[in-house]
Formats: C-alpha cells, sequence, structure tokens
C-alpha cells in the first residue's frame, strides 16, 4: 500500500508540474506502477477479516471504490472549473514558432489557467493517505464481530425479538 501510495503522490504531482509531453508520458509510468494500491488495500483488509466476513468486507470495499469512481470525477471537475483549467487551449501563434523554438521552450497557452492545480491538490490526498496507512498498526489484535446469522435468527425465541412469528417461513431454508 506504502508503495503504491508514494507512485501516486509523485505521480500527480509529476503532473500537475509537468510542462511537455514526455514528463506526461512519464506520470503515465508513475501512474501504472501506483495501480498496486487498491489490491494491496483488498489484501489488508482481508488479512484482518474472519473468514465469515470476507464476502461483506470486499463489497464494502468495491462500493467505496465504486463511489470514489462516480464523485471522484465529478469533484475534479469542480477543482478543473476552479482553477480554470480549459481542456481545449490552444498555442498562441503557433506558425510564428519554429521547430527548434518548440523542442526549446513549452508552448504559451491563450488562458492564464493553472493547469496543474487540481493534481497538486490531487497529490496532496494521496499524501494525506499515505500518512493514515503509515500510522496503521503492523499487527492488530483480531476481534471477532457478531454478526447474526439466518440460523441464529431461526434459532431465537422469536416472540420477543425483532422478527414476527407470521413472517418467520421467510426467513427459513427451503
Amino acid at each position: 500500500m506504502v508503495i503504491g501510495l508514494a507512485f501516486q503522490v509523485l505521480q500527480l504531482i509529476w503532473f500537475g508540474l509537468g510542462l511537455s509531453k514526455w514528463m506526461m508520458w512519464f506520470a503515465g509510468v508513475l501512474a501504472s506502477a501506483s495501480s498496486i494500491t487498491y489490491p494491496a488495500i483488498s489484501a489488508y483488509a482481508s488479512q484482518k477479516a474472519d473468514a465469515e466476513q470476507q464476502g461483506l468486507l470486499q463489497g464494502i470495499l468495491t462500493g467505496i471504490r465504486g463511489l470514489s469512481n462516480g464523485f471522484g470525477p465529478a469533484v475534479f471537475g469542480l477543482l478543473f472549473f476552479f482553477f480554470h483549467v480549459e481542456l481545449d487551449e490552444r498555442v498562441v501563434d503557433e506558425s510564428a514558432l519554429n521547430i527548434t523554438a518548440q523542442l526549446a521552450e513549452p508552448a504559451r497557452y491563450t488562458s492564464s489557467s493553472v493547469p496543474g492545480g487540481p493534481f497538486l491538490f490531487g497529490s496532496l490526498l494521496a499524501f494525506l493517505a499515505l500518512l493514515v496507512t503509515l500510522s496503521l498498526p503492523e499487527s492488530a489484535p483480531l476481534t471477532k464481530v457478531d454478526i447474526k446469522k439466518k440460523t441464529d435468527i431461526e434459532a431465537a425465541d422469536l416472540s420477543g425479538g425483532f422478527v414476527t412469528p407470521d413472517i418467520s417461513p421467510l426467513l427459513q431454508d427451503q
């Protein structure tokens, strides 16, 4: 997890400060190295859970990942708006620049945007996640969480519980 988050921080900083195409490609290489983060989180969490809770845990992690994949673009879309980043910017006076000038200095853009701002903000969030990860204990004592099973409900006294006797046949195995 730590390695993946460290690569994520580096990738976002590199992408936020990058000015040329080769820097963007290298940021992509760093992003591919950071893709080990989710499998590492999944493995760490599954080691800390009981065998009966594996499905529940993986479902929760997948749900959180799905919500992040949904809300992430919306939140960072707003950040791109706040930093005045337009993704369809055009190079100013492209015909006047010759080939050596294009290679020597980065292109000038028409807007007064901060194109790397959202990525630098993302690197700050990834760094905070890295700090939280570093604060996790190496080995925590496992505590069993009491999860009610369907068989426990059937064995319980239905008269005083949360299940009424008239719907109890719905809870029985067929």
